[in-house]
């Protein structure tokens, strides 16, 4: 991580048109976990967010998460969900913190959402490959490599 936030100020921030946001689960010791990830119309990861919920409060810290490398003139047009309300609470309320631009459109068609959809099954492959997780930290911390 301490690498990963040194190198971040050397990205070029690019300019997307619109993300595609989603979670999926992991299982940890028997426990459900989600993994919140955003993707850019290229398929490059954006962020990622591990939780033990999958709640309004996990997509708000997501999406927080997300948006504090982009200022507002470089943050994307639309943002493409499925149909889980939690995302429109949070970009609603990332809205009235100022946090998200006032135009951003969150657009919740099935097939929009298609490329991150597919793109949860390599990660899936790599956590069968390691024979799951035993605690949380390290799930977090192998899921970063990945």
């Amino acid at each position: 991580p301490a690498l990963r936030k040194k190198l971040r100020r050397y990205q070029f921030i690019r300019v997307d048109s619109s993300w595609q946001l989603d979670e999926t689960y992991v299982k940890v010791k028997g426990k459900w976990f989600y993994l919140y990830r955003a993707i850019n119309k290229q398929g490059e990861t954006l962020d990622f967010y591990f939780s033990k919920k999958r709640n309004n409060y996990s997509a708000y810290q997501f999406l927080k998460r997300c948006l504090k490398h982009y200022p507002l003139d470089k943050q994307p047009k639309t943002l493409n969900t499925d149909k889980h309300s939690s995302y429109a609470n949070a970009i609603a309320r990332l809205k009235k913190e100022g946090c998200l631009r006032k135009d951003v459109n969150q657009r919740q068609v099935k097939y929009l959402n298609n490329g991150i959809e597919s793109d949860h099954s390599p990660i899936k492959k790599l956590i069968m490959a390691t024979s799951g997780f035993k605690v949380q930290k390290r799930a977090w911390a192998t899921i970063q490599g990945f």
